[in-house]
């Protein structure tokens, strides 16, 4: 798992870069869920100047490093109201990592990470498609628009479990897959992420291309496109999504909203130890 968030942060520094962000040691970059903090500490490896904030500085499988959480670089999310724990303006970047599908409360959670951004800073969010093939934490085909209670008593019949299922019946796990799915996710399409996000943001666009250039797998994808064009459209709709969106460099007196979410659970709840 270390070592994936090592290629992880490489390649969100790889697509910040291919879309025309400036990213240097200097350039702050939060990433938002960060769980146990490894792409923090793998970012920080390679001379980037990560940061990390979540609910639960820990994953299913570590604890986040007791010394970044001593030096501040990880630092816990603070609810009720909800509020990112930085200053206003104290990062150029905001990411995060299959964090979004996750979101109960868009609106202030794009406030805050619009807070937390410097004027002209960017954000960029990896996260899964409600298309997806195979929904990536029941791990059921289709189940983020399917979710009918025969469609996942069939998988869980046929033996489809996550790893925290295995010792459950299959009534037992379908349960479990239609309470996380309905507690735990909230897919939006296409049209009401642009939404979202606008209303905060400009230059909000879907920058698949970026990651399918940048990542291993993605980049024989991005070779095909060449000569199916038709291919990054259709990663987009069945496998995951990229975000990107900036700050405003000015806004209107009076116009920014400052006030923080009341109710921002689901960011990571209990994500941290599902995943």
């Amino acid at each position: 798992m270390a070592n994936d968030k090592v290629k992880r942060s490489a390649i969100f520094v790889d697509m910040l870069r291919d879309v025309g962000v400036t990213v240097d040691g200097s350039t702050r970059i939060l990433d938002l869920g960060c769980g146990a903090g490894l792409m923090v500490k793998a970012g920080r490896a390679r001379g980037h100047n990560f940061y990390g904030a979540g609910y639960q500085l820990y994953d299913a499988h570590e604890p986040a490093s007791s010394e970044l959480i001593e030096q501040g670089v990880l630092r816990q999310i603070t609810d009720n109201p909800y509020r990112l724990p930085y200053d206003d303006g104290f990062f150029d970047v905001v990411i995060s990592d299959q964090v979004f599908e996750h979101v109960m409360d868009y609106p202030g959670t794009i406030r805050e990470i619009h807070r937390v951004l410097k004027p002209g800073g960017a954000f960029m969010h990896i996260f899964p498609s409600k298309y997806k093939l195979i929904e990536p934490h029941v791990r059921v085909p289709f189940a983020a628009v399917l979710r009918a209670r025969w469609w996942m008593r069939l998988w869980a019949v046929l033996g489809v479990r996550n790893e925290f299922q295995r010792k459950l019946s299959a009534k037992q796990a379908s349960e479990d897959s239609r309470r996380y799915l309905d507690s735990r996710t909230n897919y939006y399409g296409k049209r009401q992420l642009r939404r979202h996000f606008g209303e905060q943001f400009t230059d909000v666009r879907f920058v698949e291309h970026a990651f399918l250039k940048t990542s291993e797998r993605g980049r024989k994808v991005h070779q095909l496109s060449k000569w199916l064009p038709f291919l990054p459209m259709l990663y987009s709709m069945l496998g995951n999504r990229v975000a990107f969106g900036r700050r405003p460099m000015a806004t209107l007196a009076g116009s920014e909203s400052s006030a923080p979410a009341q109710d921002a659970r689901g960011l990571e709840a209990t994500f941290a130890s599902r995943s």
